[in-house]
């Protein structure tokens, strides 16, 4: 079983599944508009939406889309957590997640692992970077 992570957002998902390539590299396979006409499934107003994208990053595969109902995304009660081996490669990958966004826990030396940080992304997804 594999668990992977499927963000909502509230119109931004282009611009944050860009951000994420960027940031944590991958290859981004998917970003499909939902260009059709308004129906039962289909609220008015969803047009240029995206309906789904996929970041492929190795073995984890972060997809995303927007709230089609406008209802807005909220990120509250989960972390995506990182896990890498090498400290510098750590840190760039925090600072690249971290631009535009909020630190909430500095990343650095802690008792339990060799470097770990906290922050909140310009879209507020919250993150860990997590080096053991």
């Amino acid at each position: 079983m594999k668990v992977h992570p499927y963000l909502t957002f509230d119109g931004t998902t282009s611009e944050a599944m860009t951000f994420y390539q960027t940031a944590l590299g991958g290859e981004l396979t998917m970003m499909m508009y939902s260009d059709m006409p308004p129906g039962d499934d289909i609220p008015e107003g969803a047009g240029g939406k995206v309906a789904h994208a996929r970041l492929d990053l190795g073995n984890i595969i972060l997809q995303a889309s927007d709230r089609l109902d406008g209802s807005g995304a909220g990120f509250k009660g989960f972390d995506l957590q990182i896990d890498l081996s090498d400290v510098e490669k750590g840190r760039a990958l925090f600072d690249a997640l971290a631009e535009g966004g909020e630190i909430l826990m500095p990343y650095g030396d802690v008792f339990w692992a060799r470097a770990f940080g906290t922050l909140r992304d310009k879209f507020g997804v919250p993150w860990m970077i997590h080096v053991a």
